[in-house]
């Protein structure tokens, strides 16, 4: 889509502008589009979430960059809104971070999120999560830095250090990664909301997410705005649904050879359409030829 000013600076807008931005998390262009649809202004494209839909399988560092760059073009072309990218820890290095951030930008995605775990990674709610020196971390912050072109794009650092090493030092490597470029702080899996307030008190811009069946599941985003916080992420709430609406309905037709006991939960045929684009298509279409619109039979 073409936009008068890069996502990147709509972002930095909206993060100036408004107490708290919320982001959920979607993993493809469906989620997208059904996101702006429902009144959302950014977007988080969650890693993990991307690792359930193209693959099927867990977020174990098995996706490859050139599969999420792809699905990142079918983003951006399903959306008008800015997107965060989840990019994990650079895919291997500083000179695939830099090609990263330059490929990004040329697509239109507003920043990243970059991590200090070890490469491949791990899905940070999962045991066995491994960090980085904070020296070699800053050297991907830097290497970030140095290869954006447009100074708006969002760089955010993340540490996943608070299983292995402890909160304290996720708050010590959370100012040390800002000193060393980053626009924004996101320490993963506080042990407490306690924690969570010693974070957002932090001198520096910082984010978090929400994680349903962990400790920080019930606050709401007032309350988080009231912290500090200035963008919270919902980053498994959306595939956890889909999953879950899908095993039912999988069970159901199993188990009684018929969908009539969960009609009342699937999305109607109009409701689809308005998700999928059918009206600009026939108002494309309208503008080139006189061939009559596509109608969804009811």
């Amino acid at each position: 889509m073409y936009h008068a000013e890069s996502r990147a600076t709509v972002l930095r807008r909206l993060l100036k502008e408004e107490k708290i931005v919320v982001a959920p998390g979607i993993g493809d262009a469906l989620g997208a589009r059904m996101a702006e649809n429902a009144g959302f202004k950014c977007l988080l494209v969650s890693g993990s979430t991307m690792s359930n839909l193209l693959l099927g399988t867990s977020d174990v560092g098995i996706l490859s960059y050139g599969e999420l760059r792809n699905n990142f073009l079918n983003i951006v072309n399903a959306t008008n809104l800015p997107i965060i990218a989840d990019a994990d820890t650079g895919y291997g290095g500083t000179l695939p971070i830099y090609r990263m951030v330059r490929e990004y930008e040329a697509l239109d995605i507003a920043g990243i999120q970059l991590e200090d775990q070890v490469f491949p990674k791990m899905c940070a709610y999962f045991s066995n999560t491994a960090v980085v020196s904070v020296e070699e971390m800053c050297d991907r912050i830097h290497a970030a830095c140095e290869a954006r072109l447009n100074p708006d794009f969002l760089i955010i650092a993340r540490t996943d250090c608070a299983r292995s090493l402890g909160f304290d030092e996720a708050l010590r490597r959370s100012q040390i990664y800002y000193e060393a470029g980053a626009d924004m702080i996101f320490a993963t899996v506080p042990p407490s909301v306690e924690d969570m307030r010693r974070l957002a008190a932090m001198p520096f811009p910082v984010c978090t997410s929400i994680v349903e069946g962990t400790v920080n599941e019930d606050l709401t985003v007032d309350e988080l705005a009231d912290m500090g916080f200035k963008l919270v992420k919902f980053p498994q709430t959306l595939i956890r649904a889909s999953m879950k609406a899908m095993y039912d309905a999988l069970q159901v037709l199993h188990d009684t050879g018929s969908t009539k006991d969960i009609r009342d939960r699937l999305c109607a045929q109009k409701h689809r359409a308005e998700n999928t684009a059918l009206d600009e298509y026939n108002a494309f279409n309208a503008l080139i030829s006189d061939a009559s619109p596509i109608k969804v039979q009811e």
